[in-house]
């Protein structure tokens, strides 16, 4: 008994013990394991993982161990495995877990873990990663990072607690111990099963970064090279590939990037890729002195054995960039591979050619065109022809100076003797011959030195030869400008078109330039056509795709070529580019017009009619479209329908839409027959507007009175106008009176104001005792200081007249045209002396 006493004890220690968070009982090896769940205010379970030791080992207990859960509940639940049996206990020297599957009602349930390891056999158990927040954390529990968590391998090793055995409400649920079965969808959707794995999220590389700045802004320069410098060292083709592509159509002039891209095929054996990338680059920027020299370079080691094509390539680049000022590589790159392939002919013809072309190095070229001479033969480095010519040369100065006599040779045809020559030469004469070879360029190459010398200074002013986004100083663009016309004065068309070509490069973002280029190609009285086609397609396409004035000039030109469709094709681009330019629209509509596509004129006035943002806008082309029907379609009921349409839409505010008005007038009195009452209620409906201000309807009041006055013979009518014009003036007048009454009130009262400044200043300056401040003392005249009278619009009631006059109503000093040409200016007529009232027509 005393015994069972003892047992009892302890057991409800444990218990007691098991209802507090901050302790964790002690089992006997022979008592199964329990989970014990408490949560006063807030449900808990908390597992405990008994291991089963030796006799000798006790002490090891107290790092067994433990799992809490926080679970939203308010009752206690005791769950007790009754199913454990000794054998299995002992069989399981290593560590038993527990795993719970909360149900739906607990799914938001906190959970706090406490894991510790033991050195020799670690005893945890499997919980989901879901199941492990950071916050609200005990102060007595272990935070343990994922990389401490448990291997899969003691998933043979845990208990699974499924949702029907949960305890219910009276306490009681039954347990059931088993091997974690690999993950299956359950096919019944009654009973889904949670999933311990989470989806993975895939992760955002370095590459998504880079590519994710310059889809957010496609002008962020500094973006565009680190991801390409991403991408060449990664070393992927496809995404190299993609990366170059699109910085070099936003960007075709830096020529560097065209090296790199060529360079990068090359380093991964895609030969033809390669050569497609320096064709791409050398049409994108064919003045790229260093790209052409690279792609040369290429050819040399990869097809030296093709020496015609290599040669051809040579030509290509002198003939594109040759003019260049900084050309001199690319011509010692030419001729040094001339010399190499023991072609010193035509290394001869390229030196005569390069000593008459300006460029940097012009003297130095000329030194190692001299030492080029002297060391070769001059039969070795000229034709045949050239060779016999200058030793008859030679020959006739040695005669005039009577040093030597030159003997014919007798084996030459008769009549030749004079142009044979032994086939030995002396040293002198050989030293004659080259003499002659090089004074004949000295005197090329100093005419070239005096042209070079009217364009040194502007040279050394250009100091940012290559692209970039970066501005460029105002000195530079000048710099520029008078280069331009500088050569344009020269007049070589080579050598302006070379200039021009060159400053596009670092000036490619100032569309200037590029008007600058077209207005000189269209005056020029030679056809250009490929020459204006290419410059319109890099302007338009790459780096001024927003500009009017460039795509309406490309329009043109595609226009004037016969290419209608693409000048309307060129005008949509625009369109969409930069809506609502009224400009833009009128340049479609006629377009359309001269392509005598009325249905699609009627189209395009409607669709923008339709889709205007701006009542300006809206009235603008709702009139060019009143004309059109009325003028071009004969259709003029359609064309006051139009008009009255959009003028019932903003009824209530016609002050800034007069010209509607007067359009409508205009129309209804191009009716035929003409039809006086109708026109005669138009002006009264537009009379009858209260948002029409009162000048306006002065306006209307006087066309009215002329109407009536020309077409009708109702002198009713004409007395009723003439009234009714008279009273609007004088209630005008009125209103202004008013408005000079205001003016002089605040002038008044303004003046009042400066008067108790200017005292107190006084006050203040006496009191001080220094020196006065500077102010503008009050003018006895009357005047108050101009600086403090700018607010109000004196100017704005000097046009009118003063009071009281007689508006008597002078009619037989007006005029009024016909009917078809009703556009005479309001603002002409005077009307009764009070002024000019305001600017009308349209």
């Amino acid at each position: 008994m005393a015994d069972q006493d003892e047992t009892v004890l302890k057991t409800e220690k444990s218990k007691e013990n098991g209802k507090m968070n901050d302790s964790v009982p002690e089992l006997d090896d022979t008592e199964p394991p329990k989970v014990i769940i408490t949560a006063p205010p807030t449900m808990s379970i908390k597992m405990i993982s008994n291991k089963l030791q030796k006799p000798s080992d006790e002490s090891d207990n107290k790092d067994s161990d433990d799992c809490q859960i926080i679970l939203p509940k308010t009752e206690i639940i005791d769950i007790t495995d009754d199913i454990c049996d000794k054998d299995e206990t002992s069989e399981e020297t290593n560590e038993i877990g527990k795993v719970v599957d909360n149900n739906d009602d607990i799914k938001d349930a906190q959970t706090i873990i406490t894991l510790k390891e033991e050195p020799k056999q670690p005893e945890t158990e499997v919980i989901s990663e879901d199941e492990m927040p950071v916050d609200n954390m005990p102060v007595d529990t272990e935070a343990v990072s994922e990389d401490e968590l448990p291997p899969t391998t003691l998933a043979d090793q845990t208990e699974i607690v499924s949702d029907e055995e949960l305890p219910s409400e009276n306490g009681t649920a039954k347990t059931k111990r088993c091997k974690i079965p690999e993950e299956k969808e359950d096919d019944h959707e009654s009973q889904p099963v949670k999933k311990v794995k989470t989806e993975e999220v895939k992760p955002i590389t370095e590459l998504d970064k880079f590519w994710q700045a310059v889809k957010d802004d496609p002008s962020d320069f500094a973006g565009w090279t680190y991801l390409l410098q991403y991408v060449d060292q990664e070393n992927n083709v496809e995404n190299a590939r993609e990366a170059y592509n699109k910085f070099l159509e936003l960007y075709p002039y830096c020529y560097g990037y065209w090296r790199k891209f060529a360079d990068f095929e090359k380093r991964n054996n895609n030969k033809e890729e390669c050569e497609e990338v320096f064709q791409r680059g050398l049409s994108a920027i064919p003045l790229s002195v260093d790209l052409w020299i690279h792609y040369m370079t290429y050819l040399k080691t990869q097809h030296s054995d093709n020496v015609d094509r290599i040669r051809s390539k040579f030509e290509k680049g002198l003939e594109t960039c040759g003019l260049e000022y900084r050309s001199d590589r690319l011509w010692d790159h030419y001729i040094k591979w001339e010399i190499e392939q023991n072609k010193l002919v035509n290394a001869f013809n390229i030196y005569s050619r390069l000593l008459a072309t300006q460029t940097l190095g012009y003297l130095q070229h000329f030194e190692n065109f001299k030492e080029f001479v002297n060391k070769n033969s001059p039969d070795k480095i000229l034709n045949a022809k050239e060779y016999l010519e200058l030793r008859q040369q030679v020959a006739e100065r040695m005669r005039l100076n009577g040093n030597e006599e030159m003997l014919a040779d007798d084996s030459a045809p008769p009549g030749e003797e004079e142009n044979t020559f032994l086939s030995d030469v002396s040293e002198k004469e050989l030293a004659l011959l080259k003499e002659n070879i090089i004074e004949s360029k000295q005197k090329i190459n100093k005419e070239t030195g005096k042209e070079i010398a009217k364009r040194q200074t502007f040279e050394e002013g250009i100091k940012r030869p290559y692209f970039h986004v970066k501005p460029l100083e105002k000195c530079q663009i000048d710099n520029w400008k008078n280069y331009i016309a500088l050569e344009k004065e020269a007049g070589d068309h080579q050598r302006i078109v070379v200039l021009y070509e060159r400053c596009l490069i670092p000036c490619a973002l100032y569309e200037d330039f590029w008007l600058s280029y077209l207005d000189y190609l269209e005056s020029l009285d030679f056809d250009v056509s490929d020459l204006l086609k290419s410059l319109f397609l890099r302007a338009c396409l790459v780096h001024h795709r927003k500009s009017p004035e460039l795509h309406l000039k490309w329009s043109a030109f595609e226009e004037s070529k016969g290419n209608l469709d693409k000048a309307a094709e060129i005008l949509k681009n625009l369109d969409d580019a930069v809506p609502h330019m009224l400009q833009i629209i009128y340049r479609r509509i006629n377009l359309e017009k001269r392509r005598d596509q009325l249905d699609r004129v009627c189209e395009l006035y409607e669709h923008y009619i339709n889709t205007s943002h701006t009542k300006f806008l809206t009235s603008n082309i709702a009139i060019k479209y009143a004309r059109f029907l009325w003028k071009c379609a004969s259709k003029i009921d359609k064309a006051i329908e139009l008009i009255a349409e959009i003028i019932n839409k903003d009824k209530d505010n016609m002050q800034d839409n007069a010209r509607l008005l007067l359009q409508l007038v205009e129309l209804k009195m191009s009716v035929e027959p003409l039809n006086e009452k109708s026109v005669i209620q138009i002006f009264d409906e537009i009379l009858s507007m209260s948002s029409v201000n009162l000048e306006q309807k002065i306006l209307f009041s006087q066309r009215k009175l002329e109407f009536i006055e020309d077409y009708t013979c109702d002198y009713t009518s004409l007395r009723k106008a003439t009234n009714e014009f008279k009273s609007y003036s004088e209630l005008l007048a009125k209103e202004k009176k008013k408005a000079l009454a205001a003016v002089e009130e605040e002038k008044s009262r303004i003046e009042k104001e400066m008067k108790a400044k200017q005292a107190q200043e006084i006050a203040a300056s006496s009191n001080s005792q220094t020196a006065t401040t500077n102010y503008q003392p009050y003018n006895s005249t009357g005047y108050y200081p101009q600086q403090y009278a700018t607010g109000y619009n004196q100017t704005a009631y000097q046009q009118y007249a003063p009071t009281g006059q007689d508006y008597s109503y002078q009619y037989q000093n007006w005029s009024y045209p016909q009917a078809t040409n009703y556009n005479q200016t309001w603002g002409s007529y005077n009307y009764g002396g009070t002024g000019s009232g305001g600017s009308g027509g349209y």
